[in-house]
């Protein structure tokens, strides 16, 4: 069965009228508060149609056609990514499954800001490549289906894009997406169909027809692999008259937020240069003008009965959407006061239509009332813009302590022209008892927060929201005109080094918290047992004096220094050496020694560290050691260089064997003298981002010659195959072969091979106990004088034999591997690091 590395990320989506970014911290471009971005929010506040976009994964997104579709035709967007992307590839740092998923959570975050649409998850795991739909969607269960329909009554498209729709070949991710969509789409409209955690009336009741009869929702494909579709061409490469750039190139620009995949290097793509198109699953055909229904359209227009249905809103529509032109060309004129009394005037008739329909209306959403609330959000982000209402918040704190206070400053500001009537301010922590001091004075406000309740458990449908909750946030009054609206602002804190500014949101954390280093140990189970020295920091985020008592919880049998206590007069680290000793008999197997503080009898036991890849990200895990304890041979003074690319965790995993490894940069591949190593590693997808890889390529090749031992780990198909690194021809082709079941039967091909026996016999169980694939970017062909030692395959497949080949050139090994050490030496497989040990003791073994 897959080892699932499940993200769980809460949120709360409050709507934010105002933008996130102040004068200190310029916005991204398009979602400032400038004059273009007046304009369009002024633009879309006139469109109605709402398009839900579903696609798998992070970055499979086309950022064209969503900035097109958000930010040219000014439609109300949403993206769908039924996963989190924690099983993908790190091109940027060291961290793997859920912490990956994470960073991919924030990149794809900043890339959808860009293109302007609103982000949704379900709490599908990505578990790495899936070659089939089936095993995809058996993996997923039933869930991912329910959190695609409680998506949908959320948002209520009026249009979904399948981006994966017909796709049945690749990747069984993009397969179920595409298969799965429509199946959400029919069951959302389906007022039979509950869900199983009831949390909230609008998407566990729906009304019997959620959208109305007028449209019907409608499902597009997405073709993007034809220089000439047969659907309907979006206009990509047509300029933005506000912003000057086509709407490819804006939404490439916020693509490129996706660091982790390495992004930057396929900008050139022909891929990303292609026409894209939009056509019925269900072969109907589409009117492109339901791209951008307007408001005068919801009271029938657009359907040919010319108002007769509706005809006392029709007009009130057609005069708000008359108001909305002309405050745009106030605007343009620079005429705030004409475009602010405009577009409240407009939002306070929207607002009674709403009234009359909920009136008249015995449905629990009623669809004319959801379209003009709709109308009426988008109002009064336009209103708030052109009025310039900016809401100046700032914390003293960033990291708050149950029991402790800190204090909130916010100062508001809005155009003389305008007229504003701003009420008194108020600051609002969801889900949880707070006591809020406030007072006002040199026109700005002060609170002081004490923070009484610990982070709310979150609702289903807030884990599902892309934009992560703030934990407070202030809420002012503001009338225009005839029309009162709220506006509101998550509350923050700069966060401020020598080097470096960062706007971070507030976060509850606990008291103290506790950093182990190492976090991971090996016990040879054959060596004497020896004494490990647990290194602990322990963070005091409490700013008030406290004493804690700091030590170990260890397995039975095991012992362990006498905890140590601490004392701390306010916020700040200590630091504590406490030394562990396994039993002499000890089985194997892995072992977990956790830390903790205790203050009376409050025990703390979490480290709270920031991602190396995203410091402003602190992940949260158990504050603990783990030992694996097997057997294993390791010739002794083993020496290995390491070309590491991605900040890969092999290095570290080697050096708790006891091996001598050094990482080579750039002038150690050139000048060096590589013949102190017994061994050098060339990383996961080194020659792709090294640059500096290719040209010392022959170095390499010469060590080896001379008798030392390469081993090459995977690197991708269009570098590999292009460069040809290899002393004598191999491919790995184009589909990649790969081995994603992590349980998948291997058989030995050479069994008495050196490579395979010495200084580790290996055997059948060195492959059990694997986690999430074999391997991936397995050679196919290659030349008659490489040895191929491994055959393995996935379910109904043939085997494949390039997961490990070597050859003997010159004096020494070259050796080829796809398997996913990476993978498994982090989490200790025995088997793993067995075979590891063997490769790079190749030159000891002759």
């Amino acid at each position: 069965m897959k080892r699932l590395f499940l993200v769980f990320f809460s949120g709360l989506w409050i709507a934010v009228l105002l933008t996130h970014a102040t004068a200190q911290f310029p916005p991204a471009p398009g979602t400032g508060p400038g004059l273009a971005e007046t304009i369009e929010a002024i633009d879309s506040a006139r469109v109605t149609t709402r398009i839900l976009y579903v696609t798998a994964h992070p970055d499979d997104e086309s950022a064209a056609a969503l900035t097109y579709l958000a930010r040219g035709l000014h439609a109300d967007v949403a993206l769908l990514s039924i996963t989190r992307g924690e099983g993908g590839q790190n091109a940027l740092g060291p961290e793997q499954a859920p912490q990956l998923g994470l960073i991919r959570t924030q990149e794809l975050l900043a890339a959808t800001r860009g293109y302007g649409v609103k982000l949704f998850f379900t709490r599908a795991p990505d578990f790495g490549f899936s070659k089939t739909a089936e095993e995809t969607e058996k993996v997923w269960g039933d869930q991912v289906l329910e959190d695609m329909v409680r998506v949908i009554r959320t948002f209520r498209p009026n249009i979904v894009i399948n981006h994966w729709g017909g796709v049945h070949s690749g990747h069984g991710h993009h397969q179920a997406s595409g298969l799965l969509t429509p199946k959400a789409v029919q069951l959302a409209a389906d007022a039979t169909y509950k869900l199983s955690a009831v949390s909230d009336p609008v998407t566990d009741f729906p009304a019997a027809t959620p959208w109305g009869n007028e449209m019907p929702v409608v499902i597009l494909d997405l073709e993007r692999g034809s220089d000439n579709p047969k659907g309907y061409v979006l206009p990509l490469d047509e300029a933005s008259p506000l912003y000057g750039k086509t709407w490819r190139e804006i939404g490439i620009d916020a693509f490129t937020n996706h660091h982790t995949q390495g992004i930057s290097g396929f900008l050139n793509s022909p891929f990303l240069k292609r026409p894209i198109s939009l056509i019925r699953e269900d072969g109907g055909k589409f009117d492109p003008d339901t791209l951008a229904r307007t408001i005068r359209t919801i009271g029938g227009e657009a359907d040919g009965s010319g108002c007769k249905a509706k005809a006392v809103l029709c007009p009130r529509l057609k005069a708000t959407e008359d108001q909305i032109a002309e405050a745009r060309s106030a605007a343009l004129a620079l005429d705030w006061q004409r475009a602010s009394q405009l577009l409240a005037s407009a939002a306070e008739n929207i607002a009674t239509q709403i009234q009359l329909a909920a009136v008249n209306s015995h449905q629990v959403l009623d669809p004319l009332a959801n379209d003009l609330a709709g109308v009426q959000r988008r109002l009064e982000r336009a209103l708030t813009l052109a009025a310039g209402v900016e809401i100046a918040v700032q914390a003293d704190r960033g990291e708050l302590v149950p029991g402790e206070l800190f204090s909130v400053t916010v100062m508001t500001r809005c155009r003389r022209e305008a007229g504003c009537r701003l009420s008194a301010m108020e600051l609002i922590m969801p889900g949880g008892k707070q006591e809020i001091v406030s007072d006002s004075q040199g026109g700005a406000f002060h609170f002081s927060v004490k923070v009484s309740a610990p982070t709310p458990t979150p609702r289903v449908l807030d884990e599902l929201f892309g934009d992560p909750a703030p934990l407070a946030y202030v809420r002012q009054s503001v009338a225009i005109g005839g029309y009162k609206f709220y506006a509101r602002q998550p509350v923050t804190y700069i966060h401020s080094t020598s080097t470096q500014v960062d706007r971070v949101p507030l976060r509850i954390v606990p008291a103290y918290t506790l950093s182990v280093e190492p976090t991971q140990a090996i016990e040879v189970l054959s060596k004497k047992r020896t004494p490990l020295d647990v290194l602990l920091k322990v963070h005091s985020y409490a700013t008030q004096p406290g004493k804690v008592s700091v030590g170990l919880d260890i397995p039975k049998g095991w012992t362990s220094t006498k905890p140590v206590t601490m004392e701390f007069s306010g916020a700040g680290d200590q630091y504590a050496k406490l030394t562990v000793t396994p039993p002499d008999k000890l089985a194997p197997g892995n072992y977990t020694i956790a830390a903790y503080a205790m203050r009376d009898a409050e025990k703390f036991d979490t480290s709270l560290e920031p991602l190396p890849s995203l410091p402003t990200q602190l992940w949260s895990e158990p504050a603990q050691c783990v030992m694996h304890a097997f057997e294993i041979n390791v010739p002794d003074s083993l020496r290995v260089g390491y070309i590491t690319a991605e900040g890969e965790p092999i290095p570290q995993a080697l050096q708790r064997l006891g091996i001598w490894v050094e990482t080579l940069d750039a002038q150690a591949l050139a000048f060096s003298d590589l013949s102190k190593y017994d061994a050098i590693v060339v990383g996961v997808r080194a020659y792709e981002l090294r640059p500096e890889l290719a040209g010392a390529n022959q170095r390499l090749l010469d060590y080896v010659s001379n008798g030392g031992t390469l081993v090459v780990q995977y690197n991708r198909d269009f570098v590999w195959d292009k460069l040809q690194p290899a002393p004598y021809p191999a491919k790995i082709g184009n589909p990649t072969p790969r081995i994603t079941d992590e349980n998948s039967p291997v058989k030995f091909l050479k069994l008495d091979d050196p490579l395979l026996n010495r200084p580790n016999k290996i055997t059948l169980e060195d492959f059990k106990g694997w986690v999430q694939e074999r391997g991936l970017y397995f050679w196919s062909q290659f030349d008659p004088k490489y040895t191929p030692l491994l055959a393995m395959n996935d379910p109904g497949e043939n085997d494949l034999n390039g997961a490990l080949v070597y050859t003997r050139y010159g004096k020494g090994t070259y050796i080829y591997t796809g398997i996913a050490f990476f993978r498994q030496l982090p989490e200790g497989v025995p088997g793993a690091y067995r075979l590891f040990v063997n490769l790079l003791s190749a030159s000891r073994g002759r």
